[in-house]
Formats: structure tokens, C-alpha cells, sequence
């Protein structure tokens, strides 16, 4: 098993479904990170092509592999609250998977801004999986907003991964 670092997101389990939870400092504005997370070039450069309208009833695609809407690593959904720079929720749909929410929120702090993610309604199975992976997502979006070359997925994940093998 990996050592837990001050990055490591929670999950928590419970009767009603699993959660997992991340908070993290980023050395940025609050500004530059919400265009970091929703600017369709600035997200191709770290996490994939975002596609659609990221307002309340609008909906996205962000393809996070290849920019092909018939790939397998596609999520999709339907935008719940977009309040720029501060807070973003969304339903989330991933291919074999039940739909669950992410929601987003972007705060000011000394030196620069704190995001906060929690992505809820998973199954229990699949939180332990979004543990590791979120945490990749989010060093990525360090490396890019800290212009640093954004490591690659393949290299991160098993690392992280293991981390959240035992959680919840």
C-alpha cells in the first residue's frame, strides 16, 4: 500500500452510496483555476476536449482519451449550477455506470485558490476506482496550473490507485 499524503482525497461509504471527497490547494488565482476547469482549450492541456455549454441546463461531453464521442473513457451530463469562478455541479454519466453528481467549488485562500470535489451517488466499487482517479485529475491540473509538463495518466495512476484500495 501507497503512503497517504495531505493530497489523498476521502471515501466514505454509506447505506445511501459512496462518496469521494478532495480538497486541494492549487498556486493560482480562483479566476485561473475555474478557466483552467472550464475553458475548452485550457482543459484539453490536462485532462481531455471538453465539449458543450457549461451553464445551468446546458449539457457537456468531456472525452478524456481520444477526442471521439464513441470512446469508452467519455463522460457525459447534464449541468445542475455553474457559478463562475466559484462553484460547478453536474450530473455525471460514465459509460456501464449509474449516473452520479460532481460538484465543484473554487475558493480564494493565501497564495492562491482552494478547489473542493466531491463526487457522490457512486457505488461502492466504483468510489474506490474514482479515489485514485480523481487524484490523477487533480495532479494533472496542479502540473498545468503550476506550469509544470502534465505528467502522464499511465504513470500516475497506479500509485494513486492503491491509496484508495482500503478506503471507505
Amino acid at each position: 500500500m501507497s503512503t497517504r499524503t495531505p493530497q489523498d482525497g476521502t471515501v466514505a461509504i454509506g447505506d445511501d452510496g459512496a462518496r469521494v471527497t478532495f480538497r486541494r490547494a492549487f498556486p493560482t488565482s480562483p479566476e485561473d483555476l475555474w478557466q483552467a476547469l472550464t475553458t475548452p482549450d485550457r482543459a484539453r492541456r490536462w485532462i481531455g476536449a471538453l465539449h458543450g455549454d457549461l451553464r445551468p441546463a446546458g449539457t457537456y461531453e468531456l472525452r478524456m482519451g481520444d477526442d471521439d464521442p464513441d470512446a469508452a473513457d467519455v463522460a457525459r451530463g447534464e449541468i445542475l449550477a455553474c457559478e463562475p469562478p466559484e462553484a460547478l455541479e453536474l450530473t455525471w454519466r460514465f459509460p456501464g455506470e449509474p449516473v452520479s453528481r460532481v460538484r465543484v467549488t473554487v475558493t480564494p485562500e493565501a497564495g492562491g485558490a482552494v478547489l473542493v470535489l466531491a463526487h457522490t451517488a457512486l457505488d461502492a466499487s466504483a468510489a474506490r476506482g474514482y479515489g485514485g482517479g480523481w487524484h490523477v485529475i487533480l495532479d494533472q491540473l496542479d502540473d498545468h496550473c503550476a506550469g509544470r509538463p502534465v505528467r502522464p495518466w499511465d504513470e500516475l495512476f497506479p500509485d494513486r490507485a492503491a491509496r484508495y484500495d482500503d478506503a471507505g
